[in-house]
Formats: structure tokens, sequence, C-alpha cells
């Protein structure tokens, strides 16, 4: 043992750990035990298998033993990933991989969740020596799987392969938010690149072309669960850009409009709508907002003795109780129109059109209303009033759209962060905020006790400030009135109407989430706006910005 190891040792004062069978590092956290180590060793902690080799697997012969400790494992080339690198376990790993002639190499420091990700992804048997598998999986296979492991391991919805002449970036996307993962070799995020385009995507039909756009969609079998993700990559200067989407992990519970964000009276508004026997719901958003989401919970709500069939792009989120149809728009008798006219011929009770992206597709959602089906579908627009002039664009004219028998409720959503518990801060004591509190107190008033604003530097919310995102949403109840505005193409008219029936739009249900410290008041801005103009109404005061 180095002197600056015996040194870090004494300084943390090593204990037992009954729950691991091995030693911790005083009472600090993983984290603060893995920075020490990193910083007295001057080796950097491996956090991403994309930092390790390949090729360099856990040694079958020490699996066991390293599974029992649960926080260490030993790879072909003697090196040993730690998350506590000081403790006994460490110099225990030694002396079993002595026993076994196995020579120990260098130890790294590593966190339990990649240390978790490398034991399991061992799990799979492998050929002994001078035997061959009857199928093989590449080390870029692999390393694929590893990959979407770590992402799930995150809960993270997107994954970023950044490809450049001279370095790859992956980067992953965790609730709506981007940050560096690990850093590639271009080589090998090209591999990886031509791998899940050319052997993992369903019906490949040709091959991977950085210099086009391409789309696919990969079904991956990982840990006895289905995955299912969604490819697409773009040429780039200096090389390409791949995105996965993660659409499945096999482990998904289909959550309540509550537990999504809703208050208790929207749920109870959705509720009324849902039990209609026949109307449209329609669900608006721009991308990434979360409808499929809050559809898929919608349909939960159904009784199981309606005969439903959703007709999506693709299948998302699986709902027992549902006929669900994916759409292949390469085919003509596969798209949204074809399907969901195809549908009306199979006695449905209800129909969920998974997007409306063309005058077809809506005519269908029309039709399927006014001849006494319930109807749900999704559209991209930035309010619930804004669904009209949008399905008129589309084709579909006012005299229609305000039938008595078409439309229930308008529903429109975004997805806003949640600020992490564990270091979340008042606002007062926010350097970025700070400027801005005179601005902030026109809002909330003088007292902003209240208010919180994001940290910095938690393990928890991975230096993100935030735990996850909520909903924060508003729903128009399509009555008699509204139908006169709609069929005026009155819109402006339509909203004050429902202001002064109490109506309240979605900048309310943010600013609420912000009152209770919920959220960031930032970042409620960079979804609804300006806080102090969106609350001033339509006659914006030029003499304060001139």
């Amino acid at each position: 043992m180095s002197d600056a190891q015996t040194k870090f040792t004494d300084k943390l004062k090593i204990k037992k750990d009954s729950s691991h069978g091995a030693k911790h590092l005083g009472q600090l956290s993983e984290s603060d035990q893995l920075r020490k180590y990193s910083s007295i060793t001057k080796q950097k902690t491996i956090a991403s298998q994309g930092e390790l080799d390949p090729n360099n697997r856990p040694v079958p012969e020490m699996l066991p033993w390293c599974k029992e400790q649960g926080n260490i494992v030993a790879l072909d080339d003697g090196t040993i990933l730690a998350a506590h690198p000081m403790s006994r376990t460490v110099q225990n790993c030694k002396i079993v991989m002595l026993n076994k002639g196995i020579r120990p190499g260098k130890v790294i420091g590593a966190t339990s969740a990649l240390i978790q990700i490398v034991l399991e992804s061992a799990e799979e048997k492998r050929p002994l020596a001078g035997e061959m598998s009857v199928e093989t999986v590449s080390a870029q296979q692999q390393r694929l799987r590893i990959l979407v492991k770590e992402a799930i391991a995150d809960n993270v919805s997107d994954i970023h392969i950044e490809v450049r002449s001279d370095i790859a970036k992956i980067r992953f996307r965790r609730h709506g938010e981007m940050y560096l993962q690990a850093e590639w070799l271009p080589r090998l995020a090209r591999e990886i690149a031509s791998v899940a385009f050319n052997k993992e995507t369903d019906y490949a039909v040709t091959h991977f072309n950085p210099l086009v756009p391409q789309n696919a969609s990969m079904p991956l079998y990982v840990d006895n669960r289905n995955i299912r993700l969604r490819l697409a990559s773009m040429p780039a200067h200096g090389g390409f850009d791949v995105v996965m989407r993660i659409l499945t992990t096999g482990d998904e519970k289909l959550q309540e409009l509550q537990e999504l964000g809703y208050t208790n009276e929207q749920t109870d508004l959705i509720g009324k709508a849902v039990h209609m026997p026949h109307g449209g719901i329609i669900i608006s958003g721009p991308t990434g907002s979360g409808k499929t989401t809050t559809l898929a919970s919608c349909i939960n709500m159904l009784s199981t003795d309606r005969k439903i069939y959703t007709i999506e792009d693709p299948v998302e989120k699986v709902v027992e109780k549902a006929t669900q149809v994916p759409v292949n728009e390469d085919q003509e008798d596969r798209t949204f129109a074809s399907l969901g006219r195809a549908s009306l011929r199979m006695d449905p009770d209800v129909i969920v059109l998974g997007e409306m992206r063309d005058k077809g597709t809506a005519e269908v959602m029309a039709r399927a209303s006014m001849t006494g089906h319930l109807v749900f579908s999704t559209l991209h627009t930035n309010t619930a009033t804004g669904v009209i002039p949008r399905l008129v664009d589309i084709g579909i004219s006012s005299a229609l759209l305000s039938d008595t028998n078409l439309l229930i409720c308008l529903v429109s959503q975004r997805l806003i962060p949640v600020l992490c518990e564990k270091c979340s801060i008042p606002i007062t004591e926010s350097s970025e905020h700070k400027p801005e509190l005179g601005r902030l107190r026109e809002v909330f008033g003088d007292d902003l006790s209240h208010l919180r604003a994001r940290g910095k530097f938690c393990h928890d919310c991975k230096g993100l400030g935030i735990s996850g995102r909520t909903v924060i949403a508003e729903i128009v109840w399509v009555d008699e009135a509204s139908r006169y505005f709609i069929q005026k193409n009155d819109t402006l008219g339509w909203e004050k109407y429902l202001k002064e029936s109490g109506w309240q739009p979605i900048t309310t249900h943010a600013l609420n989430l912000v009152r209770q410290g919920i959220c960031d008041p930032f970042d409620a801005e960079k979804i609804i706006g300006n806080l102090n103009i969106s609350l001033a109404g339509r006659t914006f005061d030029y003499r304060k910005y001139s």
C-alpha cells in the first residue's frame, strides 16, 4: 500500500459494514469517499462503462464472490473496480484472486450503480476455453446493451451519441435536461451506431449511413425485460448524431392523473369526460410534454366492458384493456387515417388516435365522435383553446367543430421540473435569482420565504437540481357558449368568457407550484414566459422597457 493510501485509510477510520460484509470509510457517503480517493490517488472515478474496454469483462471465477459483496468486481486484466476502494473488501478480493491464480491489478474507484451493471451484464454464460458459443454477442452489441442499462438505471428518456472527428460525446436526457455521461473515441461510437441500426432494429433493410437522416425501431431483451427504443440519426459537420428514445423498459406502471401532476379538480373534470358515451377528448401540448402518458392514464380509467382500439406510432405504453395497433406510415394501409377507418368496422366503443397529423386523421376523429364513439387524440398546440384553430388549419370547418356531438373537452399540458428536496435552497440565497427578486416580488408579494431555487452539486440528482417533472395543465369543457365562440372562430372572446367563468389557465397551475416551493420560478418562466408579462393581461406596458 502506498503512503498516500495509508494516509487516506487512517484519515477515514475504516469500520465494519455489516450489511455487505465489507469495510466502509467512516460515516462518509459513497460519493464523498470516491471523491477523496480520487483526489489523493489522482485516479478518475469511473461512473460509466463507456470509460472501460468492452472486452475487459468480469472474471467468471470471481463472479460469485463479487456478487456476494455487491460493491466490487474483478475484471479480466486484473483491474478491481470498487465503490469503497480503501476498504478491507479490496484486500480480501486480492487474496481471493491470488488463491485462484489470478494476478490482481490496479484498484479503481467506481460507483455502485456501475458495478451493479457490470455484474449483471456478466450473468450470461460465456463459453469456456476451446468452446464456441451458439450465439455470439459482439463486444459492440454488449456495449450497446450496457449503455441502455445505464440509461434505464438513471431514469433517462433519451440517449444522445454525438460523433465528431476528434471525439464522441454520450449525453443523457433526464427529466428533460441534458448532461454528459461519457466521452468515447469516435471509432467506437461509429461501431455502436452501426450495430444499433444494422443488427438490432426491426425490419432492417438498409445499412446505417451517417450521411443521411434515418429512423428505426429497436427491441432489446435485457435483464429478462423487453425494452424498446426509437432510433433517429442526423448528419452533422464532422460526423453525425444518433438519438435513442427509450419507449418502454418492461416494468412501467401506469400512473393515475394525480400522480402525473393533475389537480383533484382537473382529475374530476377529465374523469367526467372519460365516462361520456361519445365525443372527442383532445390532449394538446408540444413534443415531449407527456401527452402519450396522460393518454394512457385516461384509457386506464375506462371500464373493462368497453371495446378499446388504440392507433399508435409506435406503441409506447402497454394498456392491457386495449387492443393496441402500431402505425407504419410507409404503408398506405397502415397510416393513422386508414387504421382509424378500419377500427370503425371492428365494433369499437372507444378509439384512440395517437396523433392527428393530417386532415384524414382529423376527419376520422370527427366521424367517430359523431357516430356514437368516444374518441381520444393528441395535437401539437400551445393552449387548450388553440386546438380549434389548429384543427381548422388542418381542414376541419369551425361549423363542424361546433357540433354538439363532436368535442367534449380540450386539455393542454406541459412538464415542469420539480426541485430536488435534498439540495434546493431558499430563493433569497440563490445568486442567480438575487438580481430578479424585485421583479418576483411584483408577482408573489414581499414575502418570498416559501419560494425555492435549484441547488448544485447534489449526488442524488446528478447536479441537475431537480428530481423529476410534473404536469401543469389547463382544461376547457366545451359547453354551449364555447360552441358559439368556436363557430365564430373567436378565440379571444372565448378565452375572455372562460376567465369570467372561473377557468384557470396553465399559468395559474405553474404559479401555484412555485408558491409551494415545488418548482423554481425560472423553470416556470421557461415554459409559460415572463411571469410579470403573463399576469399583466393583454395590455403591454412599453414604458417599463423603454
